[in-house]
């Protein structure tokens, strides 16, 4: 049976709004210096998980659909995001912004019916996932073993808050490197989040990927002095991050990668990124979720 719940009803004028402290994962540093009814809340949601997220797969730019859980995780944001939107009596629905790989668009689809998206979803390919071009089809021990390179440029900054100019411009082989997708994608979410202001709407919901939130993320760090710089975990599929973005440009993380609505069933997948250790021995660990060592979210 569907998870989902009514869509909320929106009336009345805006409430003030008060930045979320960041989640757990990645506590806040400092105090935001602007009123967050000036910028556009921009709630960016990680796309529910594939059959090549469990079997530890690159996916990139290849287009993999959601599996059970996946979908299931979708309604799990739709549910989460309503509910945010409710309790602050929003005066009207977000606009609802998706890649156009099928992982996203039907996570943001649920997302878009749970909130009473009164537009349906924009699909737009600058949110789809970074290229990964030779890595793309291999499981994270193949790809460590044939491409070493590309592999560890991808595996140890994908989700990094802090990249060397000389790795965020390295470019996988036959795909992209992390500079040209963050350019793509902070492009599109800042031309989201204008277009949501000039009509009168508030908060903008994007449905990316790993790669591509991992950018986002780099964004909005590189607005940031050295000591403000805050710890963060891996995004997990389904998580939801929330960003201010104010008209000058400028960003301010207010959580990030929040996973408190993924529970039960729709408990999101990790691995250990430890190239060294088997696929299968990560299935088994997935399998008993409690002798897991310290793990990272599976990419992408």
């Amino acid at each position: 049976p569907s998870l989902l719940r009514a869509a909320p009803k929106f009336s009345g004028a805006p409430r003030a709004t008060r930045v979320a402290a960041m989640s757990s994962a990645a506590p806040a540093s400092g105090s935001l210096s602007f009123a967050p009814g000036a910028a556009c809340e921009l709630i960016v949601v990680r796309h529910g998980e594939t059959e090549w997220n469990k079997e530890l797969r690159v996916q990139g730019s290849t287009d993999i659909e959601l599996n059970a859980k996946g979908r299931l995780q979708a309604e799990r944001c739709a549910e989460a995001i309503s509910e945010r939107l409710a309790k602050r009596g929003a005066a009207f629905p977000p606009a609802v912004w998706s890649s156009h790989l099928s992982r996203a668009a039907v996570t943001a689809s649920a997302i878009a019916a749970g909130v009473g998206s009164d537009e349906g979803v924009r699909q737009d390919a600058r949110l789809a996932e970074w290229d990964l071009g030779v890595l793309e089809g291999m499981r994270k021990d193949e790809a460590a073993q044939k491409h070493a390179e590309d592999w560890w440029t991808f595996s140890h900054h994908w989700a990094a808050p802090v990249v060397a100019d000389d790795v965020a411009s390295r470019v996988i082989s036959g795909g992209e490197s992390m500079l040209e997708v963050r350019r793509r994608v902070v492009a599109c979410l800042e031309e989201a989040c204008r277009e949501a202001l000039v009509v009168g709407r508030s908060t903008v919901v994007a449905v990316t990927h790993g790669g591509a939130l991992g950018q986002v993320l780099k964004h909005a760090v590189s607005q940031l002095a050295a000591d403000e710089v805050p710890a963060t975990a891996s995004p997990t599929n389904a998580c939801i991050s929330t960003f201010y973005v104010e008209p000058s440009g400028r960003w301010h993380i207010a959580a990030w990668a929040e996973a408190d609505h993924l529970t039960g069933d729709a408990a999101p997948l990790v691995a250990n990124y430890n190239a060294a250790s088997s696929c299968a021995e990560e299935a088994k660990a997935e399998e008993k979720p409690e002798e897991m060592p310290a793990a990272v979210a599976v990419e992408q």
